[in-house]
């Protein structure tokens, strides 16, 4: 038997964890000769682009940039249903409480290559695209802040986070799993593309609350973007401030559940619209081109960059509290083995190396 694992494109550490750490996890029920099963893990992929398959597992995945499957039910033959990331994603697919569990990615903090390491120093992860335009490397480099680029090696990335005092996060699986290890940690806006319903969603499965601080434009070329992003498929909340605002370091409150369901409606209807996504595309080639060849330094946007980094820098970090990390480790372990069981009795009844139907989750 085999499970397909789906994989998102762009090299963020986050969706890159698939590759090895379902393996790992689910051993020998992973491997085989089907490629009738999808499996989705780690990372926001339920949403009709979701490429079909006999039997889809959802294991810890969210919703968050687009529709969702339209015959998604935990009652489908189809669908297999452990858990979403979260309630926001439970309340989008219109299915139980019960069935938002955290992100599956709190498991890494069970793998024996990474316990009991040393810790030392702060560093700073940025979303995957942030590294395309700002001047954070050398703005850290200054500050004496590790920077940590979102699109290495997925193992490298979760060693570093693992091994540092403090993890100053735009990327939310940085925030994941340096919670999963118990690192404090600094949200931190750069710029709208940022998701707070994605955010959300996972905060809530811990019992936090999502309150980033916005961190002003490092050079021109991120002022820019963050400037004409408001017209992007991907400003997905219209609660952002503006970038004057955000040029003031604002730390912004995303603590109202209905509104983000609300904004995510919204996105959902925004995405079908191609000519934003042609747009989006566009605007980053343009932007892109500029920040390769050295164009929008600006030493004033540098220095408040880095007086505002360095404020974070000395804040103490946020952090779920023993029992909550505790009840969602275990809530989690607990989904994993019966997944492991379901997929174990599902070969054993075959016979053979193809998985037959999976007991329902629900």
């Amino acid at each position: 038997m085999k499970i397909h694992l789906l994989k998102k494109v762009g090299g963020n550490f986050g969706d890159e964890l698939n590759r090895w750490l379902w393996p790992e996890l689910l051993g020998d029920v992973s491997r085989g000769a089907s490629n009738d099963v999808l499996f989705v893990g780690i990372g926001t992929m339920l949403d009709r682009n979701l490429p079909p398959a006999r039997t889809t597992i959802v294991f810890g995945t969210g919703v968050g940039y687009a529709a969702v499957p339209a015959d998604i039910t935990p009652h489908s033959a189809r669908w297999r249903i452990y858990g979403v990331r979260g309630p926001l994603s439970a309340r989008a697919l219109n299915i139980e409480r019960r069935l938002a569990m955290t992100d599956p990615a709190i498991l890494l903090a069970t793998l024996p290559e990474v316990s009991g390491l040393e810790r030392r120093g702060t560093i700073f992860v940025p979303h995957w695209k942030s590294v395309r335009y700002g001047n954070w490397e050398a703005i850290c480099n200054k500050l004496g802040i590790t920077f940590v680029h979102p699109c290495e090696d997925s193992r490298t990335v979760v060693r570093r986070i693992a091994t540092a005092d403090k993890v100053i996060a735009e990327s939310m699986h940085a925030a994941i799993v340096a919670d999963a290890f118990r690192v404090p940690w600094v949200p931190v806006a750069l710029s709208r593309e940022v998701s707070p319903f994605k955010w959300v969603d996972w905060a809530s499965s811990l019992n936090l609350t999502y309150s980033p601080a916005c961190l002003p434009a490092s050079n021109r070329v991120e002022y820019l973007r963050n400037s004409l992003l408001r017209w992007s498929v991907f400003s997905n909340a219209p609660d952002y401030p503006s970038p004057a605002r955000v040029a003031q370091g604002t730390q912004m409150h995303f603590d109202d559940l209905d509104l983000q369901m609300s904004n995510f409606a919204e996105v959902g209807r925004r995405s079908s619209q191609r000519w934003r996504w042609n747009a989006s595309m566009g605007l980053e080639i343009i932007l892109k081109r500029l920040a390769s060849i050295g164009l929008g330094t600006s030493l004033q946007m540098t220095a408040a960059a880095t007086g505002h980094l360095d404020k974070l820098k000395a804040s103490a970090g946020v952090l779920s509290s023993d029992q909550s990390h505790t009840r969602a480790l275990q809530d989690t372990l607990g989904r994993l083995e019966r997944l492991k069981g379901d997929l174990s009795l599902s070969r054993r009844a075959t016979g053979s190396g193809r998985l037959g139907p999976v007991p329902s989750a629900a």
